[in-house]
């Protein structure tokens, strides 16, 4: 029916009910658009992880007989809300670092330990020496360490 041949509350009932349309169309068009930024933003977090993270290399040593590589690293990445971490890693020579296996701490890109050294005691053993932050809020991260790695018993020694 034509907006001119409607009587004037019913125009403005027409009008209204355009609006009331109009706005919840609105609404769900600011939803699907709400829900579709945070599916990307998530889909980002997964897959842009490790491979977007800036690795410096402090100190490497290869074991006496050459099987095994120990470092020492920094780690930074996460974009705004980032990360930066030290820690330390054993693999075998030939392996690529990953600086997601770390030796120290239970959460991987939490801050905790500084000034890490690794130093070859024989073939069979590691000694990593570091310093670990004394924060309540980072006793249980400090807690956890690998004693072992491919057969080589890893020696702790906290510095402060």
């Amino acid at each position: 029916m034509p907006l001119e041949s409607l009587t004037s509350l019913d125009k403005q009932s027409c009008l209204a009910r355009k609006r009331i349309n109009m706005r919840s169309r609105l609404i769900r068009q600011s939803a699907a658009v709400a829900v579709l930024g945070c599916v990307g933003v998530l889909t980002g977090c997964m897959t842009h992880g490790p491979s977007t993270d800036t690795v410096e290399v402090l100190s490497e040593k290869p074991s006496p007989n050459g099987k095994f590589i120990a470092t020492s690293f920094r780690c930074e990445g996460g974009g705004a809300a980032g990360y930066c971490y030290n820690n330390a890693s054993l693999r075998r020579a030939g392996d690529e670092l990953n600086q997601r296996d770390g030796l120290l701490g239970k959460h991987k890109t939490w801050s905790g330990f500084s000034d890490i050294k690794v130093r070859w005691i024989d073939d069979d053993n590691l000694e990593i020496s570091y310093k670990q932050n004394t924060s309540p809020t980072h006793r249980d991260h400090n807690s956890v360490r690998v004693d072992s790695n491919h057969g080589i018993k890893i020696h702790y020694i906290v510095t402060n």
